[in-house]
């Protein structure tokens, strides 16, 4: 909870770009230090092990971040707000099939929030996703990127896939010389979706009104994965 707190937090007070930095540290700190031999799954992980202590908080946190996010905002807090509130008063401590339980009703769709919980919680999936090919043709006025992204890790999500054109994040005067969380008003995207399985890889066709520059999958850091370095490509 205290770092999915912290994600909220940084959203809120110091915008997406804060937020966004901030997962990624989590993301790295979990990819460093998890023992992928030992790990175990976050519904049987109990402190024990070395490698617990950063599935507990970083990739907890995360995951408690995307379960956010795939419930949408409202149904979500709600959730939360009830979980809270029913296990603050007694002298009982939840476990993570409790919180798991509390947050089923706030869920649209309780088949797709199955289906997420049985691969972030009951199992141990970390997707790593890879672009193995980018290209760009032009087209009318404008232009046709065409790029193949290769699952390489574990997991099933749907996954965004931007091609974009400038810096995100501009730079700012009063903040000197550090990066602005305000988009920079020079930065183009668009964007398409696909939903790649373990070990798969799909081929997606993304219109652009605008000279793209490069691929980037996850744009907006909303998915946990391996080795995000890897899935950023120059066209």
């Amino acid at each position: 909870m205290s770092h999915f707190a912290t994600l909220l937090l940084f959203d809120k007070v110091k915008g997406p770009r804060g937020r966004m930095e901030f997962a990624k540290g989590l993301e790295a700190r979990y990819s460093d230090r998890r023992q992928v031999d030992e790990e175990r799954a976050m519904y049987d992980v109990d402190g024990k092990r070395d490698a617990d202590e950063t599935v507990i908080y970083d990739r907890g946190g995360w995951v408690f971040w995307m379960l956010y996010d795939f419930m949408g905002h409202d149904r979500a807090l709600a959730g939360y707000r009830h979980f809270i509130e029913t296990w603050s008063v007694g002298r009982d401590h939840a476990a993570l099939q409790d919180f798991v339980a509390s947050m089923r009703p706030f869920a649209e769709d309780p088949t797709a929030f199955d289906a997420f919980v049985n691969q972030w919680f009951e199992e141990k999936v970390v997707p790593e996703y890879r672009i193995t090919n980018a290209t760009k043709v032009k087209s009318g006025d404008g232009y046709d990127v065409t790029v193949t992204v290769e699952n390489s890790g574990t997991g099933t999500m749907p996954v965004e896939i931007a091609a974009v054109a400038g810096e995100r994040w501009g730079k700012s005067a009063g903040e000197r010389g550090k990066t602005a969380a305000v988009q920079d008003s020079s930065y183009s995207d668009a964007r398409g979706t696909a939903t790649i399985g373990a070990g798969q890889s799909k081929t997606l066709t993304i219109r652009c009104p605008f000279a793209p520059e490069k691929v980037v999958v996850d744009p907006d850091v909303r998915i946990l994965q391996l080795k995000r370095k890897q899935a950023t490509a120059t066209l």
